[in-house]
C-alpha cells in the first residue's frame, strides 16, 4: 500500500478570518532592499557555481593537472572548494548581472508600497 493512500483530504473549508489574518502578516512581513539584493547576489552565486561546476571538473580529476582518475587525491574536495571561491567572487565584483534583475524582480512596484 502506497504511503500516500492514508492521506484524506481536507473535507472543510478554511475560516475566512484565518486567510485575511495570513494576507494582513504576509504584507506587514516584506524583506527590506538590503536583503533582496544579499539574496540576490546568493541565488545569482549558486546559478554562476552551476555552470562553472562542469568546467573546472575535468581539470580537478587529472585532466590537465597530470593527476589519475580515482588516486584519492581529495580533488573532488579542491573542486568543489575553487568552484565555491571562484562563484563568490565572480558575483561579489559585479556579476553576470542577474543580481539586479532578480532583486527588481522580487522587489514590491510602486503601487504595492503604497497600499
Amino acid at each position: 500500500m502506497s504511503p500516500l493512500a492514508s492521506i484524506s483530504p481536507v473535507t472543510r473549508p478554511l475560516a475566512a478570518s484565518a486567510l485575511t489574518s495570513a494576507g494582513a502578516a504576509a504584507s506587514s512581513a516584506r524583506p527590506s532592499p538590503a536583503d533582496l539584493q544579499k539574496a540576490s547576489r546568493q541565488f545569482e552565486a549558486i546559478l554562476v557555481r552551476q555552470m562553472i561546476g562542469p568546467a573546472i571538473e575535468p581539470m580537478m580529476s587529472g585532466g590537465s593537472l597530470g593527476g589519475s582518475e580515482g588516486s584519492g587525491s581529495g580533488g573532488g574536495v579542491y573542486a568543489y572548494m575553487l568552484t565555491d571561491v571562484l562563484s563568490n567572487s565572480i558575483t561579489t565584483g559585479g556579476g553576470l548581472g542577474l543580481s539586479a534583475v532578480i532583486s527588481r524582480q522580487l522587489s514590491p512596484s510602486s503601487a504595492d508600497a503604497a497600499e
